[in-house]
């Protein structure tokens, strides 16, 4: 996905100062552009993920001491916020990409109608001056790499949420098999009832849910980690 767009965004080269003003100025017009802004919150920093990070301090090999430990901490928290930037550069590409592609004055009668109706569908036309006509299949590519990211990372997030809250352990094969079937059997219910346009729209319920459930994780997460009682020398410092 980021070879895609970042390719597509060198060829159509967006102003560099608008980029810039619309990262620090916000700005919402245009039809749904409300949810659609809370949904790609939701969508970056997804709330099992918070989870995930910490859990994952403890794949890694450490001295176990209180220096050890900090450094683990230190190292993943370097690890994760670089996961992070490059997801905002990705968001970034997709955003600046779409944006002058769609406002471009020579812009056929076609495409206009594409962007009036931008969706996971018929994005891939924005790559064509990359890619050509196997748009759309690089585009598909990159959209399955992405989905199995995404549930690769929910599916860790819940094998560390149910050992450490639920104390449930489960073989792998069994974990993998009855997540993934909690996670594709309400997708499938509504693709085969609404199509691809309520896929569309479930992707952006899913991604505004996820944005609002947001605090109910991050909150406890930091009110737990930054107490000397349960962390004892292990807690967040103030910054």
């Amino acid at each position: 996905m980021a070879a895609c767009f970042f390719g597509e965004m060198s060829y159509v080269k967006p102003p560099a100062t608008d980029v810039l003003k619309g990262m620090f100025i916000p700005k919402l017009s245009g039809q749904g552009a409300t949810g659609d802004a809370i949904a790609l919150l939701g969508a970056l920093i997804m709330p099992h993920n918070l989870f995930l990070h910490s859990a994952l301090v403890l794949s890694r090999k450490m001295p176990n001491s209180v220096r050890g430990i900090n450094d683990a901490c230190r190292y993943f928290l370097i690890e994760s916020g670089f996961a992070l930037f490059i997801a905002f550069l990705i968001n970034l590409a997709v955003i600046s990409v779409s944006g002058t592609v769609c406002s471009a004055q020579n812009l056929s009668s076609e495409n206009a109608d594409r962007c009036g109706d931008l969706t996971l569908n018929s994005a891939s036309f924005l790559l064509q001056n990359v890619l050509g006509k196997s748009s759309s299949k690089i585009y598909a590519i990159a959209l399955l790499a992405s989905g199995q990211s995404s549930t690769i990372t929910g599916t860790y997030a819940g094998q560390f949420i149910m050992q450490g809250f639920l104390e449930l352990k489960m073989r792998k094969w069994v974990r993998n098999l009855v997540t993934r079937c909690i996670a594709i059997a309400p997708s499938l219910v509504v693709s085969i009832i609404g199509g691809s346009s309520g896929a569309g729209r479930l992707i952006v319920i899913a991604s505004m849910i996820l944005s609002f459930e947001l605090p109910f994780a991050l909150i406890p997460l930091l009110k737990f980690s930054s107490s000397a009682t349960k962390m004892g020398p292990h807690k967040n410092s103030i910054y």
